[in-house]
């Protein structure tokens, strides 16, 4: 169970889930203007609004079997790296695994529990990165378990989490720069949106790489 070959497995099964629940919802939807979806203006969650988005049970559910999916994978991963620091982004991993299938369980239809689930998400997610690339970085030679170097792997995650919470703080001091998406107000370019796409590319990016790296030590 504790293994490398299990990590890959439920990182790779909770990747797949995701990216097939946002490629079919995305294919399919059309917004209440009747425009396409882009990642350079639409949030992420905007695929699984119920009565919008055509298909959005599949972006939901692929949330809810990806989380589903990470917490094994967080559990893995902080048995197999040691340390307290390890531990922390164990627990971290767990709890941002399970807002992200929160998020699904909860579209945006409801919007204040899916507001609270994606914001455990987000800030449980950075907390998770930044705690496994310490304790990766911070391995005692004698029971290295991967690289040192895969520390460096967290940092456009870090960036990424840390950016978009900078920028949800800034718009709720500004009531004039909603966070939420209102279609008549709707940029061709938001840089919200596109930092929480960032997100997700990167966390995906970062457990594939921690994955590679178990598997080739």
């Amino acid at each position: 169970m504790n293994s490398p070959t299990s990590f890959a497995f439920f990182c790779i099964t909770g990747t797949v889930f995701a990216v097939l629940g946002i490629l079919l919802s995305a294919a399919a939807y059309t917004g209440k203007n009747g425009e396409r979806y882009s990642p350079l203006n639409h949030f992420v969650s905007e695929l699984g609004e119920v009565g919008v988005s055509r298909l959005a049970w599949t972006f939901n559910l692929g949330l809810i079997l990806s989380g589903l999916c990470l917490i094994p994978a967080c559990i893995v991963l902080g048995l197999l790296i040691p340390g307290t620091l390890s531990k922390i982004g164990m627990a971290a991993g767990v709890i941002s695994a399970l807002g992200l299938s929160l998020v699904g369980v909860f579209p945006m239809n409801n919007l204040k529990p899916h507001g609270k689930a994606a914001v455990t998400f987000f800030r449980a997610g950075l907390m998770m990165v930044l705690s496994f690339s310490l304790a990766i970085g911070f391995q005692a030679e004698t029971s290295l378990v991967l690289s040192r170097t895969y520390s460096l792997a967290g940092l456009p995650a870090i960036l990424a989490f840390g950016g978009f919470l900078f920028l949800m703080w800034k718009a709720s001091q500004n009531p004039q720069d909603p966070p939420q998406p209102i279609a008549d107000m709707r940029p061709k370019i938001w840089l919200m949106p596109i930092v929480e796409w960032a997100i997700f590319l990167t966390i995906i990016l970062w457990f594939l790489l921690i994955s590679a790296g178990l598997g080739n030590h």
